[in-house]
């Protein structure tokens, strides 16, 4: 924890200009003719479509090398979705930081995640001129976590069942419809539609659990190399999710956790929970300083300290029924959880959306074992899914299982009093 503090002392200290030198180009507010490599899927807006562009050169009297990573807004028209990630384009326009909405900084906010500016280009204004062959992990997981969202469509996973899902899942939030995820925030839930630990603990719970031939096989690991080989496994397993996903911090922190533990499962060493989350705040910071400016940052390692230091064991009840132990003690347990986070976050959440979940513990107590039947369902499958019928059948069951989380959420949100706002 020690390592942390100057950490954080030091960037809190250092000016935004210094923090942010890679969104400060030449460029900004002047017309020019832009070459820009496309690194995202279209995004559908009302008038437009979104995509993020790496500008790579601009052009005045001569052609000019330059870097700069923007929010790119092309006209709508039959051309534009059918764009993908290393498709290079030639456009002109002018790029401009956006004005502030309300009180809300969206110009610093953009630039905290690398964002240069924003551009609009009408129809007649760009075209392509071919595809970029340089390769890279996070596009690879664009093009991969686009053929997922595809392969939920096919087996007709449909409408705002299918923004909840690809959100839920893989963190595909492109596809949610706006009023759901209101629904989800004034329920107290949006932490659900964030992948985040949550979802890294689920995935790691079904892989332990599969390797380990759901606990029959693990006396095997006990030896020493078994035991390497399945914390590698696992290892390897929670970063290609992470992947995924797009590594988010709160992923990020909570599979850095993961390497951490099952590192010192391998040496049989058992590890330090606070100084895993110190050493994941430490690496995240060094590789992605302003992160320590993201809402998610702040919310996941302020929810998993809390955590750590309210409920650092699972409460075991006792009952006089042996099968009422199991369910008892995973609601008082996740009670206890959900407590502790709602602790940790409030003072964030108050501060940034000026408003209160008031139903946060019922919310947690039913959303979190759906969301949780429902990750596995559709992990089960993206594995098994191809065998002819099957896909179909689970596809069923997913649809269903997210209309009933949907509705919950709404039920939720809909109860007197469900939100407290902070004027």
């Amino acid at each position: 924890m020690v390592l942390l503090v100057p950490l954080i002392a030091v960037i809190l200290l250092l000016p935004d200009r210094i923090l942010l030198r890679e969104t400060e180009v030449e460029w900004l507010d002047t017309t020019y003719t832009f070459q820009a490599r496309i690194t995202d899927y279209p995004v559908e807006r009302a008038k437009s479509y979104r995509l993020t562009a790496e500008v790579t050169a601009y052009r005045d009297s001569s052609w000019h090398a330059t870097t700069g990573t923007i929010y790119l807004y092309l006209a709508k028209d039959s051309t534009v979705a059918e764009l993908e990630p290393n498709d290079l384009i030639i456009f002109r326009s002018k790029v401009h930081r956006p004005d502030s909405i309300g009180t809300f900084d969206y110009a610093t906010y953009l630039r905290r995640q690398g964002i240069a500016g924003t551009a609009y280009v009408p129809a007649n204004k760009w075209h392509t001129i071919g595809t970029s062959s340089r390769w890279s992990l996070r596009i690879a997981a664009k093009r991969l976590q686009h053929h997922l969202v595809n392969r939920y469509r096919e087996v007709g996973i449909t409408g705002n069942e299918l923004g909840t899902l690809a959100a839920l899942t893989l963190g595909y939030r492109e596809e949610l419809d706006p009023s759901i995820r209101q629904a989800f925030q004034r329920a107290g839930a949006a932490h659900v539609l964030a992948v985040s630990g949550l979802h890294t603990g689920i995935i790691y719970g079904v892989l332990w659990a599969l390797l380990t031939g759901f606990g029959l096989w693990k006396p095997l690991y006990e030896q020493k190399w078994q035991r390497r080989v399945l914390s590698v496994v696992i290892i390897a397993a929670m970063w290609g999710y992470a992947l995924l996903t797009g590594l988010t911090p709160s992923v990020v922190r909570s599979v850095i956790m993961v390497t951490i533990m099952q590192t010192a499962y391998m040496c049989y060493r058992n590890p330090l929970s606070l100084n895993s989350v110190a050493a994941a705040a430490f690496l995240i910071l060094m590789v992605r300083p302003t992160d320590l400016y993201s809402v998610s940052f702040q919310l996941s390692f302020a929810a998993v300290t809390a955590i750590l230091l309210i409920c650092p064991k699972a409460i075991h009840i006792p009952m006089p029924k042996e099968w009422l132990s199991v369910p008892v003690n995973w609601t008082v347990n996740l009670a206890m959880v959900s407590i502790a986070a709602q602790l940790g976050t409030l003072p964030f959440t108050l501060y940034y959306f000026r408003q209160c979940s008031n139903y946060f513990l019922l919310t947690n107590l039913v959303v979190i074992g759906l969301a949780t039947l429902i990750t596995m369902t559709a992990f089960a499958l993206l594995t098994i899914g191809w065998i002819p019928g099957v896909g179909e059948i689970i596809g069923f069951v997913i649809q269903w299982g997210v209309w009933l989380l949907n509705t919950v959420v709404g039920w939720i949100e809909g109860l007197p009093g469900a939100v407290s706002i902070i004027v």
